[in-house]
């Protein structure tokens, strides 16, 4: 009884510190300003708050199962390497795409009248965040870091653990981007009005940059 006792305690332990490094991981992801929190800001600007959680959550699905395909699968990437270094190739010719999107986006919201938010923005939060392809690769490396260090025990459960917080803290940081979208713009109004160009600029940079770490 007092050995299956400490077992579940052990076991409650490592799910529970799980849990905070997949938040802690989902933070270090998404707490600063990017590709897709300031875009949860625009959807929220332009369609409200309500649009702007559905697409947060969106995001935060794709955002999970990201998590979970790298920390599930580290010991497969780990022998296929390759895998990865597609991915990473990819994600230049995706930023690059996505970039000329916002871009042409802008623009034509300042020849024209913004036209209003059409399709779900749940789905669109979704696709928007699996097109950003190095969610998996850095989810990889920093789980296959802290499995390699014992920080984050290799059962079923402590997975399952790191990915719900990864989750969640992913909900919360973009959940949070939307609900403060009123206040960045009546601070930063000019970052704002102008979100497009700054997304569609900052994602050339990483194509660029991207670009050259994968000739490297």
């Amino acid at each position: 009884m007092r050995e299956s006792g400490r077992e579940s305690y052990l076991c409650g332990v490592n799910y529970l510190t799980a849990v905070l490094l997949g938040l802690a991981a989902a933070g270090g992801a998404t707490l600063f300003p990017g590709m897709l929190n300031m875009t949860s800001v625009n959807v929220s600007l332009r369609a409200g708050r309500r649009a702007g959680y559905q697409f947060a959550a969106g995001m935060a699905v794709a955002f999970t199962l990201q998590a979970g395909l790298a920390v599930f699968f580290a010991n497969y990437f780990t022998a296929h390497p390759d895998i990865l270094r597609l991915m990473k190739q990819w994600a230049a010719l995706v930023f690059l795409v996505l970039a000329v999107f916002f871009l042409f986006k802008g623009y034509r919201a300042k020849v024209a009248e913004a036209r209003p938010y059409r399709g779900s923005p749940f789905v669109r939060g979704a696709i928007l965040a699996v097109m950003n392809f190095l969610t998996v690769p850095y989810f990889f490396a920093l789980s296959g870091w802290l499995l390699t260090d014992g920080y984050l025990a290799g059962t079923a459960a402590a997975r399952i653990g790191f990915t719900t917080g990864a989750g969640a803290g992913a909900l919360f940081t973009f959940g949070a981007y939307a609900r403060m979208a009123d206040w960045m713009y009546r601070r930063a109004r000019f970052l704002t009005r102008n979100i497009n160009f700054v997304l569609g600029g900052l994602l050339a940079v990483l194509a660029v940059i991207q670009g050259v770490r994968s000739c490297l």
